[in-house]
């Protein structure tokens, strides 16, 4: 059922629909960043803990981060894919 919902919503939605959208998204995202008050993460860990946590990245994590990053990369793809 959910799936007649899915392609339903495709053939009504247009493409400057989908673009407004996600610009509309990340113009969100950066008004939200500059509005919030970031400066409480420094204090989340001592500066050992942070000199520790970045001697023991070793490249298998940047290896995985990469990985998560392109899963993430391929949703939004196919999401777009379905809609445009």
């Amino acid at each position: 059922m959910f799936i007649f919902l899915l392609t339903n919503f495709a053939r009504d939605i247009s493409r400057i629909d989908l673009i407004g959208l996600i610009l509309g998204h990340i113009i969100f995202a950066i008004a939200i960043t500059q509005l919030l008050d970031w400066s409480w993460l420094k204090n989340l860990m001592s500066e050992e803990d942070k000199k520790r946590v970045l001697n023991s990245y070793t490249w298998k994590d940047l290896v995985v981060d990469g990985g998560i990053i392109a899963i993430l990369i391929g949703i939004i793809s196919i999401l777009i894919s379905i809609f445009i």
